[in-house]
């Protein structure tokens, strides 16, 4: 970082120049750096990883108050608020493949929905993802993966979206994705204490 004085001739100055370099301001002080663009910036563990830290974050709020109250514990361990305890130990599960839990004990003994994918088809620039459910049992989510021109094998580098399951009405999910093509689906249902319903609904776009 460069610490400037008087910066392109002026007062202050702020942005990027010739896509080369950023002027802004630290503590007061303007400097210049170089611009740096990250390489992948929507990788698809990237991509994985925010589309469930998405839902949970969005589904704190509706948990029951025994489910929140059930992380305190950890919560006085890490020195920080129960939903941080929640955050962090469902990301670290969901980073090894384990889908969340509302509880701070994981029992993953728990029924999830049969919710599966149905059909996959492109609406103008957009995919429409169509799932069913039969059966209620103790649902909490699903997740969806794609994969372009290949059947996907479901995986944390491979998940779209995960959304919350509470019914059993058939369902339509939208999906934008980077490419044209031919993409292939799949889905995971997950129960309120994480434990993950068998792989079901591969369907895929079609020619």
């Amino acid at each position: 970082m460069v610490k400037l004085r008087g910066p392109m001739f002026s007062l202050g100055a702020s942005g990027t120049l010739a896509d080369a370099v950023t002027f802004s301001i630290n503590k007061g002080r303007p400097y210049a750096r170089e611009r740096v663009i990250p390489s992948n910036p929507k990788s698809g563990a990237q991509v994985g990883r925010r589309a469930m830290f998405t839902f949970l974050s969005q589904a704190w709020d509706a948990l029951l108050a025994g489910d929140k109250a059930s992380w305190q514990n950890l919560a006085d361990e890490l020195v920080s608020a129960p939903y941080n305890a929640y955050m962090k130990t469902n990301m670290e599960a969901w980073h090894n493949f384990l889908t969340p839990a509302c509880q701070s004990a994981r029992g993953e003994v728990l029924t999830p929905s049969d919710r599966a994918l149905t059909a996959a088809a492109w609406e103008e620039n957009r995919i429409k993802l169509s799932t069913t459910a039969t059966t209620a049992n103790d649902q909490w989510g699903i997740v969806y993966f794609a994969k372009l021109a290949g059947a996907v094998t479901p995986a944390v580098g491979n998940a779209i979206n995960v959304e919350l399951d509470a019914d059993i009405a058939a369902r339509d999910t939208f999906w934008t994705p980077p490419n044209l093509g031919r993409w292939y689906f799949n889905s995971i249902a997950f129960s309120l204490d994480g434990q993950q319903a068998a792989a079901g609904g591969a369907v895929d776009t079609g020619p």
